[in-house]
């Protein structure tokens, strides 16, 4: 699954939207605001405040859609709705995720100032048109790109505890698992002690089942016995096979930790049916791909786990 990215903007500044869409298309993907995100039988703000939870980033162009008199001057601003809207994106994602992206010569609501902002060059003809500075904007749009991707990939707290989960799993259960691997510990199994093991993740493709049967139900089928291997810190349950060839063990673990975040998602969006819903399915992909990011990237600043842990994803 693709990041996603919402783009809002005035029906005005819609041209500048759809280049910022195919700008980012090949790598995310991206919903302008004309593309099916109001429903029927809902109101807007019903469906923005649960749309802008549904999106990793939000994106508001603000053009010179309006004047405003401030201060007996006469600034160009941004259409009304469009601001309202930055801040719902704000509010819902955080300032690390909610952008927005403005013509140079529109002003700002004074409590943005201060504040780095992506924009580009824009003027307007005779019939009032925008005029897009394609320099200016695909510039900006670079170095916003390398910005969200650094987002990405260091992993981010959000609404639901994907990031959370990752970090009690690791430091709970995999550091201390290769902790004792890498410093030799002997780990018994059948009556034979073993000091060479390797650790496989397996990640699941996703939560429509109890995971710890989903487990049980992939271990059995790849010959691995579950038994309670002592480590170095504390005894754990863990499906286990033996490597002959290397006279090592081959302990495996599915996060069973992931069963809270359907849960999770199911309180906030308030379900009140069977089966899952496409929010359902958006939330639980997004927080999957956010929990294996995370431990993957602690995961890669360890040594030892570095060493012997693979991640393998459930076919």
């Amino acid at each position: 699954m693709k990041p996603r990215i919402f783009i809002g903007s005035s029906k005005e500044g819609l041209n500048v939207a759809e280049k910022i869409k195919d700008f980012f298309s090949d790598e995310y993907e991206c919903f302008l605001w004309t593309d099916n995100i109001f429903k029927y039988n809902e109101n807007f703000l019903e469906t923005l405040m649960k749309e802008a939870s549904l999106f990793d980033f939000g994106f508001m162009v603000f053009t010179q859609d309006d004047h405003t008199i401030s201060r007996k001057q006469d600034f160009a601003t941004a259409r009304d709705n469009v601001i309202f809207e930055y801040g719902l994106f704000l509010g819902r994602l955080g300032r690390d995720k909610a952008y927005v992206i403005k013509d140079q010569s529109v002003k700002l609501p004074s409590d943005l100032l201060g504040i780095t902002i992506a924009d580009f060059n824009c003027t307007k003809d005779v019939d009032d048109s925008l005029i897009i500075d394609d320099d200016s904007l695909i510039k900006t749009l670079s170095k916003l790109k390398l910005e969200i991707q650094e987002k990405i990939e260091l992993g981010f707290l959000g609404m639901l505890p994907s990031t959370v989960l990752a970090i009690g799993y690791f430091y709970n259960f995999i550091q201390l698992v290769c902790d004792s691997i890498g410093s030799g510990y002997e780990m018994s199994v059948n009556g034979k002690n073993y000091t060479n093991a390797k650790l496989k993740i397996v990640l699941p493709k996703d939560l429509d089942s109890d995971l710890k049967k989903k487990a049980t139900i992939y271990h059995k089928k790849n010959s691995f016995e579950q038994l309670q291997i002592e480590t170095k810190h504390r005894q754990y349950p863990l499906y286990v096979s033996i490597d002959s060839h290397y006279d090592s063990l081959i302990l495996s673990d599915m996060p069973t930790t992931l069963n809270g975040i359907d849960k999770a998602i199911d309180m906030y969006l308030r379900v009140g049916h069977i089966g899952k819903s496409t929010e359902q399915k958006l939330l639980e992909e997004r927080e999957l791909r956010n929990f294996e990011m995370v431990l993957r990237k602690l995961v890669a600043n360890d040594a030892f786990c570095k060493e012997f842990v693979e991640f393998i994803t459930e076919p």
